[in-house]
């Protein structure tokens, strides 16, 4: 885990060029100029803005770099999911694995200094490393990322709760594990040994989306990606997220999106 100011030196934090990384990243900005394109979606960074990004998420960033103010925020699931025991951990959070809303949340400015002064609080602690600030680091950290789920729940009408049933973030990891070969929710009630009938109450109450409505947002998702970070033809594309024949993948992609492959792949980005 680890934690800076982009004043300190802005250049080591945004990269102009199509890239991925293993690990979670959280750019919290006070202020600044551009925008973060990330799954093929643009998004403009907005003042006291926060952008969520999942490992090996696709992602570039075109930010003027001579008035920025904020936080870089990476951290490995581990280095939280091991210290509670929670291998779920980061699957309960809204704004991480969720392909239906964007990544992306604007505070009010008091929520905003609030969580500025949490950031501030583990900066300290790094810089003036002791024996016990291992633990007082995890507990903000753990603090910092309940609050903002808290937050991203509430601005898009969604269950804060991060302590229900588990089958409803497993279906959520399942999902990441599994979404290029299945895509049916039959196939994920297999894994998760539940019913459909169980799988949606639950997702419908965490995640305000039928279950298929979520693999189907996901696929999506992936879709868009090998559109505008590939070169493979609509049938290699098809091929490799298992579809029977293009045509599915294209009939799937425009009732979503309402436009074909081909004419999305021509859009500007």
């Amino acid at each position: 885990m680890d934690l800076h100011k982009f004043e300190t030196n802005p250049t080591v934090f945004f990269e102009n060029s199509l890239h991925s990384t293993d690990f979670f990243e959280i750019f919290i900005f006070e202020k600044a100029k551009g925008y973060i394109e990330l799954n093929g979606d643009r998004l403009n960074i907005r003042e006291n803005s926060i952008f969520f990004i999942s490992p090996y998420q696709k992602k570039r960033c075109e930010i003027d770099l001579s008035d920025i103010k904020g936080f870089h925020l990476v951290f490995q699931n581990d280095f939280l999911s091991d210290f509670f025991d929670d291998k779920l951990f980061v699957y309960r959070l809204q704004y991480f694995y969720n392909s239906k809303y964007p990544q992306y949340l604007q505070l009010p400015k008091r929520e905003y200094n609030k969580i500025q002064f949490i950031l501030n609080e583990i900066i300290s602690e790094i810089n003036d490393f002791q024996n016990d600030s291992i633990h007082i680091i995890r507990s903000l950290l753990y603090f910092y990322l309940s609050k903002i789920n808290r937050l991203f729940s509430k601005h898009y009408n969604l269950s804060p709760e991060t302590q229900g049933s588990s089958t409803a973030y497993r279906f959520k990891e399942k999902l990441e594990l599994h979404i290029r070969k299945l895509h049916s929710v039959a196939a994920y009630c297999k894994i998760l040994n539940t019913s459909r009938q169980q799988l949606n109450k639950l997702t419908k109450a965490y995640f305000v989306c039928t279950s298929k409505e979520i693999i189907h947002f996901r696929l999506l998702q992936e879709i868009k990606m090998e559109l505008s970070y590939s070169n493979k033809t609509i049938s290699e594309i098809a091929d490799v997220l298992h579809f029977s024949e293009a045509n599915n993948l294209t009939r799937f992609f425009n009732r979503l999106e309402g436009t074909t492959p081909g004419l999305y792949r021509k859009l500007p980005k």
